[in-house]
């Protein structure tokens, strides 16, 4: 919670980004803390927590003026992304499903 207070974001929204990367499933217990099924270092959390707000530049930085003071609002079924600094406004990609391994037969060439 205290990290979707600071980056003023939904936490259905963050737990989203968050259970993706992961691969796993998880949920909010009684006091809003992320519970997550399986084992994970404290340094994947961090790693995927930078990924959200830095690498990807896609939930919480502004396009325009680089400032991570955003407000991230959902309408009718896109998110849009409002920078509180310099007024710019944009639609963002609805998160999707995170590394998914490919299980099967492989193809051989003989």
């Amino acid at each position: 919670m205290d990290e979707c207070k600071r980056l003023h974001r939904q936490p259905d929204h963050l737990m989203a980004f968050l259970l993706a990367e992961l691969g796993t499933s998880g949920s909010l217990d009684g006091q809003q803390r992320l519970v997550v099924k399986g084992r994970f270092a404290p340094k994947n959390f961090e790693a995927i927590l930078r990924a959200y707000v830095k690498i990807t530049d896609q939930y919480v930085q502004c396009n325009g003026c680089k400032s991570p003071d955003t407000i991230l609002s959902k309408e009718n079924r896109l998110f849009r992304l409002r920078c509180e600094k310099c007024g710019a406004d944009r639609t963002v990609n609805p998160i999707k499903t995170g590394f998914v391994a490919r299980v099967g037969r492989r193809n051989t060439v003989t």
